[in-house]
């Protein structure tokens, strides 16, 4: 913004001269608007001023503020500035601020030949809340919209109720979608990371971002390829950028700090209590989190949330942490230091049913088991992450974690063999232990010719992993073919520890002329990993602690210690071509990409592995060079809107060295594993390709993806049965033509021009060719058996929102279909489908926010009949806004019909995996939270 103390008198001069500076760029059409208060005729400031297209789907440009003031300092005029493109069309102007109603208006440019056009005056009402049948009446404003190569989201646009964070916001957002783990996706893409204010927060940890930021707080969302520091300080890319979602905070919350607490309390003897603060200066920022819940839960009522019972928690998790996030970045924004330190502690109580069906031919095992299990783990982490990038790049990460653990277990399991018992066995279960690991690193990049764009980068890196483990079990198993009962008592005594040792040099140069790109990189690690797992066969059950004369008891050929020697040496070498566009021939902005790369992996490994295990005592070594060619092709054209990308990589996977090595391991009675001294490397090829069309109108975003993952080699575990002591024996061996498709399309558009109406589907198609070896006890050769398995799902949703009305129908269905190539193999199907709603309404004026959802979920085809059933899942609550949204009361009831369960599916070719997890028990529960925040004192 520029500021002019002008005489009142030479403001028409100033105007004379924003013309005769137009004038020299004739290409570009300028035009000048103002804006003034429609009562008292003054002009505005602070106006966020936008050309959009003709279907408002796009923002072409952002006005430049000239403002002009007497000598006494008032405030006589203020210009707006914007530029387009100059042909015969119409635009769209925008004009919104604070306390005021949004303004739009149409023009038509009718003379292309111009240079500049004078925009009538834009008068805007200070905006007041009228009672009309209980609904209130506010100007519409823009939910999303494209500003040169970023996707910009206007927190404003969406009404939540109070005390909503971040989460509910993203996922109220045109186009976007969240897993159940908190992964984010923009039209199909992967989000890498989330941002706030274009900084990391607490080491990329986006569920606690998403879930302690209110999202009052948000000034606009925007996504975007971002830059790596290490690209900026070298001035141009020499790292791929990486795919960003930026969280903005409106300018009053943006010092000082901000702060919320919550507790609350529920039936089932449910409880949560948490805190969360982040503050900023000039310089610093600053968070510190805290939480302590036996609820397990982050999935909110009356939203989007991933209600289904195979995504219902599977566990009940009590669950204590503390966390704080300390970062600095300069004036200039070339020094950053940030440092997190977290402290977590869990105590995990599980209950497991699982039914697995063996696929044989001429047999049909089936095993069913049950397991109960407590574990408690704790951890302690701290980061250091510090750069420089101004003339040259350098980083330095340190990362310092410990943690310890104790768990117990108990287990029962019954095999049958077409309908007849074979066995049965009961397990008891300790186990105990800690861990630390250390990693340094040092890295840089500096430019050896900047115009070029030569450069060398550079890394040093340190790890250290050290790990003390123990379990004790108790296996009481009862033979029913050939009566007979079994006991053993197993205790384990594990060490753990390695050391990496890593460093890596490349290099890069433009001189190769059309954009084209010349990188070479070599980086070298050397490793030592010593492990050491000694078996004793005690009376009782009891910890390595607590055994007495080792020796007598030491099971020799279930125990031994390994040393293994790596050396890896990687040569990447590759070209590729970076092209530009823009999205509209008017903008300034042009876009890099990169159209295609061409290049290959090239691997040296030696390999030296020292393994003694009873009267075992043997070395073995490997040396290989494997070689990963890799390709990719990318096209962007019509401003942007369609992109076009396409990638295809060969890899090599070596075998574990251990495998080469002909040892028996039974520690478990009914599971014998055997090495292949015969297997060889796994093979593979990746293939995948995209298009992506951001038609702009309605807010219509589409995307196509297919993959596919040919192996050429693969490393499986071929199983054998024997029918007369239910024992299991897995031993890897090589397969060859196993592979996975996928397909998948992704669309979101709104139907109105406010864009109240809006929908979203996504739809994927899988096919697993799959492929694995059985035999039965007796035979001389294992069966290939192969299995393909097709699955389709598709979901949809159709949403309603205008100001506190929320309301959502969503339907969701899933089809399986596995066929065995197996002489008596039984066509599998299976279909998952849920239908329902999200709703959520706020009063006006009270402020009582109304949430609920209702999902039905069937399962039907699966092999045993307590999965085939329908749940028909309710959850509600209330809330009551009070002390200005500061103070949230609110009511939750989870579950009101008591339906909900977990259950996975699974299909491979060796069998079918169906598992019931307990969840959390339905409960009510009373929440109570109090935001606030403050500002620094002046």
């Amino acid at each position: 913004m520029l500021n002019l103390k002008i005489p009142k008198r030479l403001a028409l001069l100033a105007t004379l001269f924003c013309s005769l500076f137009q004038f020299s760029h004739a290409q570009k059409l300028e035009l000048v608007g103002e804006v003034e208060d429609a009562f008292l005729k003054t002009p505005i400031d602070s106006v966020n001023y936008y050309i959009l297209n003709e279907d408002k789907s796009q923002v072409l440009d952002t006005a430049h503020v000239l403002r002009f003031v007497d000598t006494s300092g008032e405030l006589i005029k203020i210009m707006y500035v914007s530029k387009v493109e100059a042909e015969r069309r119409s635009y769209w102007i925008h004009a919104e601020r604070e306390g005021y109603g949004s303004v739009w208006k149409t023009i038509e440019i009718k003379d292309p030949k111009a240079t500049q056009i004078d925009l009538p005056f834009i008068q805007m009402k200070r905006t007041f809340e009228r009672k009309l049948n209980e609904a209130v009446v506010t100007a519409t404003k823009i939910k999303m919209y494209y500003k040169g190569d970023t996707l910009v989201y206007n927190a404003d646009a969406f009404k939540l109720p109070d005390g909503s964070m971040l989460d509910a916001l993203i996922k109220q957002m045109p186009g976007v979608t969240m897993t159940e783990n908190g992964e984010i996706f923009v039209n199909g893409r992967k989000v890498d990371e989330l941002l706030l204010a274009s900084r990391s927060f607490m080491n990329g940890n986006k569920k606690v971002l998403m879930e302690n930021l209110p999202y009052f707080t948000v000034k606009d969302i925007k996504v975007y390829e971002k830059q790596s520091d290490r690209s900026k300080a070298l001035g141009y890319d020499v790292d791929p950028r990486s795919y960003v979602m930026d969280v903005n905070l409106k300018n009053k919350y943006t010092q000082g700090y901000i702060a919320n607490i919550e507790a609350a309390g529920g039936t089932q003897e449910r409880w949560m209590g948490r805190g969360f603060l982040l503050g900023f200066t000039d310089r610093w920022r600053y968070s510190v989190m805290a939480n302590s819940n036996n609820v397990n839960e982050s999935r909110h009522i009356g939203e989007r949330g991933h209600w289904t019972p195979m995504l219902n928690p599977t566990s009940l998790v009590t669950t204590h942490s503390v966390a704080t996030d300390l970062d600095y970045q300069s004036k200039d924004k070339n020094v950053k230091n940030n440092v997190n330190a977290s402290y977590t502690s869990t105590d995990t109580e599980q209950e497991v049913r699982q039914r697995r069906e063996q696929f044989l031919e001429g047999s049909r095992p089936i095993s069913q088991s049950s397991l109960h299990s407590d574990a408690e783990n704790w951890n302690v982490k701290a980061v250091n992450d510090f750069s420089y990038s101004k003339g040259f790049y350098f980083t330095s990460f340190t990362d310092f974690n410990y943690g310890r653990r104790n768990a117990w277990s108990n287990g029962f399991l019954e095999e049958s063999d077409r309908g007849k018992p074979t066995v049965n066995q009961r397990t008891h279960g300790l186990s105990g232990g800690y861990n630390w690991g250390l990693t340094q690193r040092f890295g840089g990049s500096f430019n050896l010719n900047k115009e070029k764009q030569e450069s060398i980068s550079y890394m040093l890196l340190f790890m250290h992993f050290d790990e003390q483990l123990w379990n004790a079990d108790r296996f009481e198993l009862k033979r029913l073919a050939t009566p007979a009962t079994t006991l053993q008592h197993n205790t384990a005594d594990i060490s753990n520890r390695s050391n990496y040792y890593f460093c890596s040099l490349s290099y890069q140069s433009k001189d190769l002329g059309k954009g084209i790109h010349f990188n070479v990189h070599n980086q070298l690690t050397y490793s030592l990993i010593h492990n050491r797992d000694f078996l004793y066969h005690p009376d009782s059950l009891m910890s390595p602690s607590q055994l007495d004369m080792l020796t007598a008891i030491t099971d020799p050929n279930n125990s031994y210690v390994s040393n293994v020697n790596n050396v890896f040496n990687l040569l990447k070498v590759g070209l590729r071509q970076v092209a530009h566009y823009k999205l509209s021939p008017s903008l300034p902005i042009n876009i890099a990409y990169d159209r295609w790369t061409l290049g290959a992996e090239i691997f040296y490994q030696h390999r030296s592995l020292d393994y003694m295990r009873g009267a075992i005592d043997t070395v073995v070594r490997d040396n290989r060079v494997p070689i990963a060619p890799y390709a990719s092709f990318r096209q962007v054209f019509k401003n942007g809107k369609h992109d076009i990308q396409m990638n295809v990589k060969y890899n090599k996977e070596v075998f574990n060295l251990l495998d080469k090595i002909a040892i028996r391991d039974d520690r478990n009675p009914l599971v014998v594993k055997l090495n292949n001294p015969e297997l060889k490397e796994k093979t593979s090829t990746h293939f995948d390709m995209s298009y992506k069309n951001k038609n702009g109108k309605h807010m219509q975003n589409w995307s196509l993806s297919a993959s596919l993952d040919y192996h050429h080699r693969d490393i499986v575990q071929s199983v054998n049965y024997n029918q007369a002591t239910g024992v299991y024996t897995y031993r890897p061996v090589n397969v060859n033509g196993s592979y996975f498709a996928t397909a998948r399309f992704d669309i979101s558009r709104s139907f109105d021009k406010n864009n109240h109406w809006t929908w979203q589907m996504n739809t994927q198609g899988n096919y697993h060719h799959s492929i694995d070896h059985a035999m039965l006890a007796g035979e001389t050769a294992s069966h290939r058996n192969v299995v393909n398995t097709t699955i389709v799902r598709s979901d949809t949703y159709i949403q309603y929102n205008k100001d506190q009305l929320n309301v959502r129908l969503t339907g969701d269905v899933s089809w399986r279909n596995t066929e065995g190539k197996m002489r008596d193999f039984s066509t599998l199907k299976a279909w998952d489908y849920k239908y329902g709603f999200n709703a959520r309404y706020t009063l006006p004026v009270i402020r009582t926010t109304i949430a609920a959802d209702g999902m039905m979920y069937s399962r039907r085809g699966y092999g045993s009949s307590d999965f085939n059933s329908d749940d028909f899942v309710v959850n509600a609550s209330i809330s009551q806004s009070l002390l200005k949204g500061r103070l949230i009361a609110k009511i939750e009831a989870f579950d009101l019909f008591h339906e909900l369960s977990s259950v996975q599916y699974n299909v491979d070719a060796q069998g079918r995996t169906e598992t019931w997890s307990r969840s959390l028990p339905h409960y009510v529960m009373f929440h109570l939270a109090y935001y606030f925040n403050k500002k620094p004192g002046r």
